[in-house]
């Protein structure tokens, strides 16, 4: 599987470890380090934050991605100074065989961890990323590490409650969808998000013939309030939405199964779904849900049926107002049922969407009316415009 930790053909690159890395590995921790200096010098002006937390909690991805970058020039010339011998140590590595992945997965069954396979030793370039009192690189034999594939979405829901303190739903809002990114998760600060990205999550749940997929998403729920509420906020955006969780999960099993009947997807394919999935997630951040710890995940998400407690719902960090005017009429929210709670709800947030789209139309269309009377100056007096 692409980024899986493990290591290949084992007593082959433990050989080249013990040959050509164990007797430097305190100057390659010392190269290493200095590496990390630059990408510090370069990634921290450029987020010094992350959702809400200093760099570099939060950026093990980014620093790891950046690291990487760095160990593919290896051979683009020697570093000056002290460092030097750990690099001639990698590169000899390299040079006879040895290998370099960026590898992600369960750490400790604690964390989603990014990290490198190096030979048969697990290199942790952004150990400081959770605890910024720990070391910033960490070096161990890779089966020491406890370092382990995720094996399937429970395992995934698992680490993601422990490490980013997620609630977990089924995506039965986007059905075509649902096959790749069988997860919607609603974070500690209020924020929708499709998940998982990962070229692993998506060659595992492929492998599987999408039962992995269909097997979340069968035992999951969507609460309804959840689900208006994303819905209303993608309204337009060109993806197919189910008109509620029960048809969406009837559509996102049958998708399933006719992702089992065709070919395997190429990389092309790979990177669509996952633009897909950013753009998605860009649209949703316009969402913020001010308690999302009143949701029930399995839950059954049916208006009749649903017994979820409705969160406040916030939109630009806005509260929803305690009323809302139908007809010449106030209706206090507090005295109404949950279900007109929800459908109140979304309505205010439509209202809300019309409003700033409405806004966002007339500076356009000044904008435009601007820019078609200076091209009307730089015409010919014969020419015309239509306006």
């Amino acid at each position: 599987m692409p980024n899986e930790p493990r290591v290949p053909d084992y007593h082959v690159q433990h050989a080249l470890t013990e040959q050509y890395l164990l007797p430097y590995l305190n100057e390659v921790e010392q190269w290493l380090l200095s590496l990390r200096a630059e990408v510090d010098a370069e990634q921290q002006p450029r987020q010094p934050t992350k959702l809400g937390k200093t760099y570099p909690l939060g950026q093990c991805l980014e620093i790891s991605q950046l690291m990487q970058q760095r160990l593919a020039r290896l051979g683009a010339g020697a570093p000056s100074g002290q460092v030097n011998a750990g690099w001639q140590a990698m590169r000899s590595f390299l040079q006879a065989g040895g290998m370099i992945r960026q590898v992600w997965g369960d750490l400790r069954r604690e964390y989603f961890q990014n990290a490198f396979q190096v030979g048969s030793l697990y290199i942790d370039v952004a150990n400081d990323t959770v605890v910024p009192t720990k070391p910033k690189v960490e070096i161990l034999p890779f089966y020491q590490a406890n370092f382990r594939p995720i094996e399937n979405y429970q395992h995934f829901i698992l680490i993601a409650g422990r490490y980013w303190k997620d609630r977990v739903f089924a995506n039965h809002l986007l059905p075509e969808l649902a096959p790749f990114f069988p997860l919607l998760h609603l974070t500690v600060d209020g924020r929708l998000v499709l998940r998982e990205p990962t070229r692993y999550m998506l060659a595992l749940t492929e492998a599987s013939g999408f039962r992995l997929s269909e097997q979340i998403l069968q035992q999951l729920a969507l609460p309804l309030p959840l689900f208006q509420r994303a819905a209303v906020t993608l309204l337009g955006s060109g993806y197919t939405l189910a008109s509620d969780p029960q048809q969406g999960r009837q559509q996102a099993l049958l998708h399933c199964q006719r992702e089992r009947q065709r070919v395997p997807l190429v990389v092309a394919e790979t990177d669509s779904k996952i633009r897909n999935l950013l753009d998605i997630n860009q649209r949703l951040g316009y969402l913020r849900i001010a308690n999302p710890d009143g949701f029930d995940n399995t839950a059954e998400a049916s208006p009749s049926t649903a017994v979820v407690p409705l969160p406040t719902f916030v939109q630009d960090s806005r509260n929803v107002m305690p009323s809302i005017n139908i007809d010449n009429k106030e209706y206090d929210l507090d005295t109404l049922s949950e279900e007109a709670k929800a459908q109140i709800a979304s309505i205010q947030f439509v209202d809300q969407e019309l409003a700033r789209l409405q806004a966002k139309a007339a500076a356009l269309q000044t904008a435009r009316n601007a820019y078609v009377n200076a091209l009307k100056g730089l015409l010919p007096d014969s020419a015309s415009l239509a306006s």
